[in-house]
């Protein structure tokens, strides 16, 4: 695999050179985000049979444009190590083996920056956060290498894309909806604020 791990630190950096920071209106959170000019977002409702999730995911990365790699950060949580393994809580096992064996640095807060080359390792990821990220601690900021993008995989089963240039989001929105994955047109739950793109409802 033709991984390389990245202090947090180190990831940060590289991200406030590419005109990134963590957005000072969310101080406990760590929610990163454009530091200036115009950005637009999306979100796309994860697909509820597990079987479509890989083809969904693959997809959104491929709209990303040319990257040649990608960082992956886990923002609120460090990667499950073995010292704290509930060897009866199956899922946390189960989730575990499937990040040892991608080839993350398990028990650290490392970034994990994946090669193109290198997608299926990238798509399994996130593949095992839509199954057994319950929580905010386990939702993943996935970045490429020329920060045009900045995805979200959220706990609330869905993933969010902002977008630096506005050009690029009807170019994705329309080719996701050519595979078969549709914007959302209902919010996914009450916390969700409404997005300027979505219709509104009358109750």
């Amino acid at each position: 695999m033709l991984m390389r791990m990245l202090t947090e630190a180190e990831f940060l950096s590289w991200a406030a050179d590419h005109g990134l920071h963590l957005d000072p209106k969310y101080p406990n959170m760590a929610v990163l985000s454009y530091r200036s000019g115009p950005s637009d977002a999306r979100f796309w409702e994860i697909p509820d049979k597990p079987e479509r999730r890989p083809y969904f995911l693959a997809s959104l990365l491929e709209l990303l444009g040319g990257w040649k790699s990608c960082f992956a950060w886990r923002h609120l949580g460090s990667w499950p190590g073995p010292d704290h393994l509930d060897a009866q809580r199956i899922n946390d096992v189960v989730e575990y083996e499937i990040l040892k064996g991608i080839g993350l640095p398990m028990g650290t807060g490392d970034v994990v920056e994946f090669a193109r080359s290198d997608s299926a390792a990238l798509v399994t990821l996130l593949f095992s956060t839509t199954i057994f990220g319950w929580s905010v601690g386990e939702d993943l900021y996935v970045v490429p290498d020329d920060a045009r993008f900045v995805l979200q995989t959220d706990h609330h089963n869905v993933v969010h894309i902002e977008f630096r240039d506005a050009n690029d989001v009807e170019r994705c929105v329309t080719e996701m909806e050519k595979r078969g994955f549709a914007l959302p047109d209902e919010l996914p739950d009450d916390t969700f604020k409404q997005p300027d793109w979505m219709p509104r409802h009358e109750h």
